[in-house]
């Protein structure tokens, strides 16, 4: 969506009623910085996108331990799984352009951002 991406207009459509865990927006920032932005220029568009973060507690770690073994079958990351768990908790849609998370079988509801990946 920052940069233009193929998916951004699905993203800022769906913002209004977005949520994000605090691991999400670690990886966000990480992700961001990486591709060169300053961390206060960084700061301030994630601020000004206006979306809730919902800390991860404790609560949230132990409502993700059934997708502790996606991280080594099917490669998902800590963010990938705190996504999927906080959808899941929330009775949210989890947005991704991974294709494979449609596929997964969980009791997650999936949009995919873009086709053809």
């Amino acid at each position: 969506m920052v940069a233009g991406e193929p998916g951004a207009e699905v993203v800022a459509t769906a913002l209004s009623e977005a949520i994000m865990s605090s691991v999400n927006l670690v990886e966000c920032m990480t992700k961001l910085i990486q591709r060169g932005g300053r961390p206060d220029q960084v700061e301030r568009l994630l601020r000004g996108l206006d979306v809730p973060i919902e800390p991860w507690t404790e609560a949230l770690a132990w409502e993700s331990r059934d997708l502790c073994a996606l991280a080594w079958t099917k490669g998902l990351s800590v963010g990938d799984r705190a996504c999927l768990t906080l959808a899941r908790a929330r009775r949210r849609v989890a947005l991704t352009a991974d294709r494979s998370w449609a596929t997964l079988g969980l009791n997650v509801r999936v949009a995919l951002i873009r086709e053809g990946r």
